[in-house]
């Protein structure tokens, strides 16, 4: 092929990736999209994002059964949440306090009421005083505080080790 070939065939594939607004290289995407994805982040962005709620459910749930295999230690299991939560904001790039309240609430109110549904059962055909809401409740809210705590402090050791030292 002459120099000449060449040279038009690359200023064809130029054309095309700018057309396209595709970046055929796949380093940081072509200018239209850098700058819309830069308008969205100064005006706010998305405040919840389904998938960011998965990844706090995984890492609160998973703080949870990893604090359960912690034998002969009470509370554990619970204590597992803010410690998912702190490495999920620890991981994360983006501040997702949202997902990760409503993760650790939930995770934390529906396991306690699990783990005394037999004892809670029993107590519902004695003709006793149900708490199941009201323990609900009051666990839901810990793990919410616990975890948006826990995501906070990952969140501020993150920007501290990735911040530039000059």
């Amino acid at each position: 092929m002459s120099e000449r070939t060449e040279e038009r065939t690359r200023e064809a594939d130029t054309t095309t990736d700018a057309d396209t607004g595709v970046d055929i290289g796949g380093i940081g995407g072509t200018t239209t999209e850098r700058q819309s994805t830069d308008e969205t982040a100064e005006s706010g962005g998305s405040y919840f994002s389904a998938r960011a709620l998965l990844f706090a459910f995984a890492a609160t749930g998973g703080g949870m059964v990893a604090g359960s295999f912690v034998p002969l230690l009470p509370f554990t299991a619970i204590l597992g949440i803010p410690v998912g939560a702190f490495l999920y904001g620890l991981a994360a790039s983006e501040r997702r306090y949202i997902e990760t309240g409503l993760a650790g609430g939930l995770v934390a109110g529906v396991g306690t009421v699990l783990s005394v549904f037999s004892q809670l059962a029993l107590r519902g055909v004695a003709g006793g005083n149900v708490g199941a809401g009201r323990l609900f409740l009051v666990a839901a809210v810990l793990g919410l505080v616990a975890s948006l705590v826990a995501h906070y402090l990952g969140r501020d050791l993150r920007a501290g080790l990735t911040a530039d030292l000059s």
